[in-house]
């Protein structure tokens, strides 16, 4: 008989997400759409396809709000990747926080993660 050890998956990034894929990211994780983010933030559907084309960025205002909508801190929706094979803490905290959310029937807005160092 083999014994096949299975493994558990590790997706290691090619490059650094940029700000568009990490906004297109969190959005698809809490399930809305770009039509909802733009009502929501009282915008157009064309900036939040600009944003996450990385055609153009938002003005400070709306980096506010889009940290609330997600319920993360301007910082981690601004970090940048450690870049292929450094885990970014930012996007791990971002992505247990969406999952935490979906298993309790909650919106990210409401898990609070805390790391004590």
């Amino acid at each position: 008989m083999i014994h096949k050890t299975i493994e558990p998956e590790i997706h290691i990034a090619q490059g650094a997400e940029t700000f568009g894929a990490r906004l297109a990211r969190l959005r698809r994780g809490q399930g809305l759409s770009k039509t909802d983010v733009a009502d929501h933030l009282g915008i157009s559907i064309t900036a939040i396809c600009h944003w996450e084309q990385d055609r153009s960025r938002p003005k400070s205002a709306r980096l506010n709000d889009l940290s609330e909508l997600f319920g993360i801190s301007t910082a981690e929706l601004l970090a940048d990747d450690g870049g292929p094979g450094q885990p970014n803490l930012a996007d791990l905290v971002s992505r247990a926080r969406i999952e935490i959310a979906r298993a309790a029937g909650t919106v990210p807005s409401k898990v609070r993660i805390v790391i004590e160092i």
